[in-house]
């Protein structure tokens, strides 16, 4: 419960810390349809289509043309985050075979070569192109505002046939190949000739709401269930609308939950207000608390959990309380941080990966205080300093490199690079390694002879492959490194 209550917990704060401004009961369900990016050249950007209707205010929206095309910045201004995504009214589709969006914004991607055939189709015929993005745009998001009478009969025809008289513009907006871009829908208001995003029309706050009641609700559980958190009754819903590696195929993620083969409660039963504090806190770990950087393909959550509770959050240190706040995002040192926080509170890890609309768990170690984080780092040091020191020194006589972040790096490569050359074979040596680092990050003992064995067993293929003798050496001592680092940690 550790995981998920510290989860709820991120959530209560940032409810909390807005407690006090102009609030919206979506405002726990919403997200950042991209992620905010400090780099000016990879930040995010947004072309918005003005929809010229007789009346914003009327339902339903009679679109008569698009107005007009026009490109800006994602997170243009000094607008605070809670009013971007209320502006947006964003939340990730609940699948990828879905033909409906909550939100008229579609996801155009970073820019490609040939971009008016890629939205468009080959000689525009989009409709007979299932890969183009017109195509993806209308039967995914636009067809079904239409269909729910938020706009009017005909509406999504003529936009479309206006978006393909002006693919060109489109594509000469659609042109930084490092950066992500959207498409957004909005209204054109003739006071003031201004532009109206999802958020300040009625029509589409009303359709937002619509859909996440069904989605929430649906297999939900009205029965005598209580919460699994709080204990309270009432409507259950499922965790895995929040966290989609929690699936019912499957016994939960949840240490300890294990439900009887067709019980309603196949997951883990939440009641409505929990869940809201936990979808809050979800939006609180990607924006704040994931890490891409340390294992390629792998992302991390570290969750952090204040040991004496949100209620006492006063009585924390003033460094732990700007963790909080500010989170890991930008942090290229993660596990360095890490260790360098006071242990009034604890980490929980999960290490998981991202395929399409699903999410696959590999791993999550719970309740890892600062201190133990400290002792490993210490410990790459010894090892680092042994077998692979080099000339790289800083004024401290200390190596520059001799950062946890890099033992990590180096036990999942030195480990990893022993698969063989099928999928197969990466993938169970995947699961291998990441279950070592748990056990690592987690205190737990690692079985170092096993370990050995599998890198001699290895060696013939190695030593035959001409392009590993290359930097055999090298890798030869990184092994090496990476056996005395787990010794060590098994140890002391």
């Amino acid at each position: 419960m550790g995981f998920i209550s510290a989860v709820k917990d991120l959530g209560e704060l940032e409810i909390r810390k807005f407690a006090g401004s102009r609030s919206d009961e979506l405002d726990n369900y919403l997200q950042l349809p991209l992620p905010m990016i400090q780099d000016e050249e990879r930040a995010g950007k947004v072309i918005r289509i003005w929809l010229d209707v007789d009346d914003p205010a009327h339902a339903p929206l009679d679109v008569k043309e698009i107005y007009k095309i026009d490109l800006v910045d994602y997170m243009p201004g000094a607008l605070p985050e809670e009013e971007q995504k209320r502006r947006y009214l964003y939340r990730d589709p609940v699948g990828s075979n879905v033909n409906w969006s909550f939100s008229p914004i579609y996801k155009l991607g970073k820019a490609e070569s040939d971009a008016a055939n890629k939205l468009a189709g080959e000689d525009f015929q989009w409709e007979l192109d299932k890969k183009s993005r017109f195509y993806k745009m209308k039967h995914r998001v636009l067809a079904d505002f239409e269909n729910e009478g938020v706009f009017t009969k005909g509406s999504t025809e003529l936009i479309m046939e206006a978006l393909v008289s002006q693919v060109n513009k489109i594509s000469e907006l659609w042109s930084n190949k490092k950066c992500s871009y959207l498409l957004l829908f909005g209204i054109y208001n003739r006071i003031g000739n201004l532009f109206l995003y999802p958020g300040d029309i009625a029509s589409f706050k009303d359709y937002f709401k619509k859909k996440l009641k069904l989605s929430l609700t649906k297999n939900a559980s009205s029965t005598l269930s209580k919460c699994s958190i709080c204990g309270e009754g009432g409507t259950m819903l499922n965790i895995d609308k929040i966290f989609k590696f929690a699936t019912f195929d499957k016994v939960s993620f949840l240490p300890g939950v294990n439900r009887e083969k067709g019980s309603e409660e196949k997951v883990f039963p939440v009641g409505e207000s929990c869940f809201a504090a936990l979808s809050r806190g979800r939006e609180v770990l990607d924006g704040s608390f994931l890490d891409i950087q340390t294992i390629s393909g792998i992302k991390i959550y570290v969750i952090p959990e204040l040991l004496l509770g949100i209620k006492k959050l006063d009585m924390v240190s003033q460094n732990t309380q700007n963790f909080i706040k500010g989170g890991i995002s930008v942090e290229k040192q993660l596990f360095r941080k890490l260790a360098r926080q006071e242990n009034s509170l604890v980490f929980h890890f999960l290490f998981w990966e991202k395929n399409q609309a699903q999410e696959r768990l590999h791993l999550m170690i719970e309740d890892v205080p600062p201190s133990h984080l400290k002792r490993l780092e210490a410990l790459w040091s010894e090892c680092h300093k042994i077998f692979l020191e080099d000339n790289s020194k800083d004024p401290t006589g200390e190596s520059e490199n001799a950062t946890l972040d890099q033992g990590i790096r180096t036990t999942y490569g030195a480990l990893s690079s022993l698969a063989g050359k099928s999928n197969q074979e990466k993938s169970v040596m995947k699961e291998r390694t990441l279950g070592i680092l748990g056990r690592l990050l987690g205190g737990d003992q690692v079985d170092v002879r096993e370990v050995k064995q599998l890198m001699v067993s290895r060696f013939p293929g190695l030593f035959s492959d001409s392009e590993w003798l290359r930097f055999g050496g090298r890798e030869l001592r990184k092994m090496a490194a990476v056996l005395d680092f787990l010794s060590r940690s098994n140890g002391r």
